[in-house]
C-alpha cells in the first residue's frame, strides 16, 4: 500500500491524500486482502467500470505468479542456512515498508488532537483488548463524528453572540485586529462598540 499511494498520490496525482485514504478505510471495512481491493478502488475512481478489471486483473494476475515463485523457492531453500537469512535480511525492509506507508497515511489522517486521541484509543483497545477491527472503525467514526459536530455547533454559538451595547468586545472574547479603537460597527442589525487594544 505504501508503493501505491507513493505511485497514485504522489508521482501520478490522480488522487488527492485524502480520497486515498477515504478507499483505504472502505477496504477495511470490506472482507478479503485490502491491497488488492485498493487497487481495483483505484482503478474504478479513476477510470470507470472498465479500469476496475483492468486494475484488478494487472493488481492480482502478478501478485498470485510471484507467490508462487516465492513459495516455490522457500520450499526449495527456506531451510538452507543462506535461505534463513535472506530471510532475516528482508524483515528490516519489510518494517521500513510499513512505517513509510504508515507515517504517510497518519500526515493525513490525524487532523487534530481528536483524530490522534481517538486514533491511539482504537490502537490500544486493537493491540491490548484484542478489540476486532470493525467496531473499532465504526466507534471511532462516531466518536469523532459527534465530537466534531459538538465544536461546530458551540462555534457558532459563540459566533452569533451579541453583546449588550457599549460592551467592549475584547472583554468577551479575543481582541479585533481589524477594527480601529472605539469604532461603532453594524453586528446582526444592532450597533455595537467594538475596541482595538
Amino acid at each position: 500500500m505504501a508503493m501505491m499511494r507513493d505511485e497514485v498520490v504522489t508521482r501520478r496525482k490522480w488522487m488527492g491524500d485524502q480520497e486515498f485514504l477515504d478507499l483505504n478505510g472502505t477496504t477495511n471495512l470490506i472482507p478479503g486482502p485490502n491491497s488488492t481491493e485498493l487497487a481495483i478502488h483505484i482503478g474504478r475512481a479513476r477510470a470507470g467500470w472498465r479500469s476496475l478489471l483492468v486494475a484488478g486483473t494487472c493488481f492480482i494476475v502478478p501478485a498470485a505468479l510471484s507467490v508462487l515463485l516465492l513459495a516455490a523457492l522457500y520450499a526449495r531453500y527456506g531451510s538452507t542456512p543462506m535461505g534463513q537469512d535472506l530471510l532475516y535480511g528482508i524483515t528490516p525492509v519489510v518494517i521500513a515498508l510499513v512505517a513509510q506507508a504508515l507515517w504517510g497515511l497518519l500526515r493525513t489522517a490525524v487532523k487534530g488532537w481528536t483524530t490522534a486521541a481517538v486514533g491511539a484509543g482504537a490502537l490500544g483497545l486493537y493491540l491490548f483488548a484484542g478489540v476486532p477491527e470493525i467496531p473499532l472503525l465504526l466507534g471511532a467514526a462516531a466518536i469523532v463524528f459527534a465530537t466534531e459536530n459538538a465544536r461546530r455547533r458551540w462555534r457558532e454559538r459563540v459566533s452569533s453572540f451579541v453583546p449588550p451595547a457599549g460592551l467592549p468586545l475584547p472583554l468577551l472574547g479575543p481582541p479585533s485586529h481589524e477594527v480601529d479603537t472605539a469604532s461603532f460597527t453594524e453586528l446582526r442589525g444592532r450597533r455595537v462598540l467594538r475596541t482595538s487594544p
